[in-house]
């Protein structure tokens, strides 16, 4: 009876730490979702944004605290209505990235929950003649896999994230 209970708890414990029976990480499931508080501007106005990053999977995920353009995984594209980009008026250039290993600038999203942030689009940045553009925003992780800091971290290798594209009407000044 003794070899029985012995045998049976081997057993057990060696399921429990097969690789077949091993966690692995679910990929992470969000949304990014984009609104402007008006579509009509001039060429020189800015269009002010509302930008949120929803988890629609079933397990958390951390991300940057700071949603921001450029180097905070906010990027965009501005296009007429014949799809071509519209060009700046000078080179812009974001920030360098945050340090990588501090756990307290990470925010971690529970299935269901969503965190964002209002950015100002400056159209004056742009060479704009009067007409329809579309601004579409994304959303990627400058987190690489390996910098995880132990935490279910969306990462870059998780992919870049877009949300629809917002129709704005730009008229002469």
């Amino acid at each position: 009876m003794k070899r029985f209970f012995c045998a049976a708890f081997l057993t057990l414990i060696s399921l429990s730490f097969s690789p077949a029976s091993a966690q692995q990480r679910e990929k992470p499931l969000p949304a990014l979702s984009c609104t402007a508080d008006t579509t009509t501007m001039s060429q020189d106005d800015s269009l002010h944004l509302t930008v949120s990053l929803e988890n629609r999977g079933s397990s958390d995920f951390y991300i940057y605290h700071a949603l921001e353009w450029g180097w905070a995984g906010i990027g965009y594209t501005l296009t007429n209505e014949r799809g071509d980009v519209a060009r700046p008026r000078e080179l812009i250039v974001p920030l360098p990235p945050p340090p990588v290993n501090d756990k307290s600038k990470l925010v971690g999203l529970a299935p269901g929950y969503f965190y964002g942030t209002r950015l100002a689009f400056d159209l004056s940045h742009y060479v704009l003649s009067p007409g329809v553009y579309y601004v579409e925003i994304s959303y990627r992780s400058n987190y690489r896999t390996e910098s995880g800091l132990g935490l279910p971290i969306l990462t870059f290798d998780d992919g870049e994230f877009k949300c629809d594209k917002i129709q704005i009407q730009v008229r002469p000044n």
